[in-house]
């Protein structure tokens, strides 16, 4: 896997609230967590870093416009 993280995702991760990215973290971290138990199947080789950020925050839960004040 490629490890690094393109600008255009690092911008993505800039415009997140705290709560967000730290939501986005702990599930990086859960799914690591799970991959290293053998309780899922870890990331194909060929997925790239950019790829599974990208597809941690599109399966985060939406949070309501009143809980973004």
């Amino acid at each position: 896997m490629n490890r690094t993280v393109s600008s255009a995702t690092a911008q993505l991760l800039k415009t997140m609230d705290n709560e967000s990215l730290a939501s986005c973290l702990y599930a990086a971290c859960d799914l690591a967590l799970r991959a290293s138990r053998g309780d899922m199947p870890v990331p194909p080789k060929e997925m790239t870093t950019d790829q599974l950020v990208r597809q941690l925050i599109a399966e985060m839960p939406k949070r309501s416009a009143e809980h973004n004040k």
